[in-house]
């Protein structure tokens, strides 16, 4: 049976739909929370040798943010030891912006016109089988990549996916479901801007879920394919 490796950053940061499909092609998932215990984060991760994927998700925190390097900068570090070792890994919003940085990039505040909260499209690489939406995303943030690293997918506001070698990052949410934004909408609500609400989006949540779920699956079976070359 293959092995998953599921870094959650806040206990809300849930695995959600990418952890269902996972489930459903036959992986067993190990999930491990960095901030269980926000005053003791837990950066003692399992070896990624031990699994044949590793995903990482999102975060209310900021990847440049100076009060979280304790947490950040630790992942940072074994994301570039994951690199190195090549083992699959699949970076979700703040997961991709992390890879970002354990590549040489960075991560920056975007202009708030371009702060994407709700469904969004991308154009994609016309060889990439993965459709252009619609995804759900929630950032204030951007990816930054260094130089030579392809980028598989923009929208004119910011890098939606990229790829080195066997590394993925994402900085929109494939994993979103109505559950899971519907948490995130209860703790994180002073995020929002103004030009959308809760109600709003998780009413396009529930209209859309069909097609979120199906772009999700062709996602995750993409990235287990072509990327991992894992048999699933």
């Amino acid at each position: 049976m293959p092995r998953a490796l599921l870094i959650s950053h806040e206990p809300a940061a849930a695995p959600a739909l990418i952890g269902v499909v996972l489930g459903e092609r036959g992986f067993d998932v190990e999930r491990h929370v960095v901030l269980a215990d926000p005053v003791r984060p837990d950066t003692d991760f399992p070896d990624p040798r031990d699994f044949d994927v590793v995903v990482a998700f999102g975060s209310f925190a900021n990847a440049y943010d100076v009060a979280a390097q304790t947490w950040v900068a630790p992942e940072v570090d074994f994301l570039r030891g994951l690199v190195d070792d090549d083992v699959p890994y699949l970076g979700v919003c703040f997961g991709g912006q992390l890879l970002a940085r354990a590549l040489g990039g960075s991560v920056e505040r975007a202009p708030d016109e371009e702060q994407e909260v709700g469904l969004v499209t991308f154009d994609a690489d016309e060889t990439l089988p993965v459709p252009a939406g619609p995804w759900f995303t929630w950032h204030e943030d951007r990816i930054v990549l260094p130089d030579g690293i392809p980028v598989l997918a923009h929208n004119g506001k910011a890098v939606q996916l990229f790829r080195n070698g066997r590394a993925v990052g994402t900085q929109f949410h494939p994993e979103a479901d109505h559950a899971t934004v519907a948490s995130w909408v209860q703790l994180g609500g002073d995020h929002l801007p103004e030009h959308t609400s809760g109600a709003e989006l998780l009413q396009d949540l529930e209209v859309h879920q069909a097609h979120l779920r199906r772009n999700c699956e062709d996602l995750v079976d993409w990235f287990l394919r072509e990327v991992a070359e894992v048999d699933a």
